[in-house]
């Protein structure tokens, strides 16, 4: 009896937590928030970018990881307000990318971890 319902706890946690992976990224999206969180932003590569430091190969890839982003959902906080925050972000990092006069310094802005994650972490 203890064998089965440690299974059926087993089963049950690892439904759960692939759902919680699942629902981190969008239906449409290429990378899940926590993949862009962990190489984008930790990894500092959305940084390179504002500082005009990245490769063409991370520029480009960087646009597709806040693409994504602006495709998967918000973990809380309202889809109004998280459409408004990753829109802002990946309009600045195309902008910079394409060498627009102060981009760069809009890109710094809008990376403030801080304020996106009060309202949607």
């Amino acid at each position: 009896m203890k064998r089965v319902l440690l299974v059926l706890v087993g089963l049950v946690s690892v439904a759960l937590l692939s759902g919680v992976a699942m629902a981190d990224k969008g239906k449409d999206s290429k990378y899940s928030t926590e993949d862009i969180m962990k190489k984008g932003f930790k990894g500092g590569l959305v940084a390179k970018v504002a500082k005009g430091e990245a490769s063409e190969e991370d520029q480009k890839l960087v646009i597709e990881m806040l693409e994504s982003l602006a495709k998967n959902p918000p973990h809380k906080g309202s889809e109004e307000s998280w459409k408004e925050k990753t829109s802002a972000l990946l309009a600045a990092a195309k902008e910079t990318v394409d060498g627009k006069k102060g981009a760069d310094e809009k890109l710094k802005k809008t990376m403030n971890c801080k304020a996106c994650h009060d309202t949607h972490k």
